[in-house]
């Protein structure tokens, strides 16, 4: 198996994973980590209103982590869904936790989730260059 099916495979059961934790049935019980000091009525507007958005970021990681996993069949021909997960990382991920961060978010687990985004991306692109060396020598 090339390092790309590999890397397809892995994202993708990261992005399920993490877009398991957004699903309010498990989002609810660890919101005071997600967003410390919260101060809105456990059960009111805010914190419904809140869960929803955040179901709606988790299905995106699942609909990304589903399909990652599909590519990892045909990775040659699915490389520009990799560019797509290295982009979402690059912005949805690294940049946002900057913004987090700045924003007064707990910084350390800010720095675990911009070290996990620097690994996917970094892999990513080291993935697509090999796929490219081999697409180059394959007649």
């Amino acid at each position: 198996m090339t390092f790309l099916t590999w890397w397809f495979r892995v994202v993708g059961l990261i992005n399920i994973v993490l877009g398991l934790l957004w699903m309010p049935f498990l989002n609810a019980a660890r919101l005071e980590l997600t967003v410390p000091g919260w101060d809105a009525p456990i059960g009111g507007t805010a914190y419904r209103g809140f869960l929803d958005f955040t179901m709606l970021f988790g299905l995106d990681l699942l609909i990304l982590g589903a399909f990652l996993i599909a590519a990892s069949f045909r990775p040659r021909r699915s490389t520009i869904l990799a560019w797509l997960a290295i982009t979402l990382s690059v912005v949805r991920g690294i940049l946002d936790d900057i913004y987090m961060m700045a924003a007064g978010y707990p910084v350390v687990g800010m720095l675990v989730f911009i070290a996990l985004h620097l690994a996917i991306v970094t892999t990513g692109l080291l993935a697509l260059r090999a796929a490219g060396r081999t697409r180059a020598a394959t007649p």
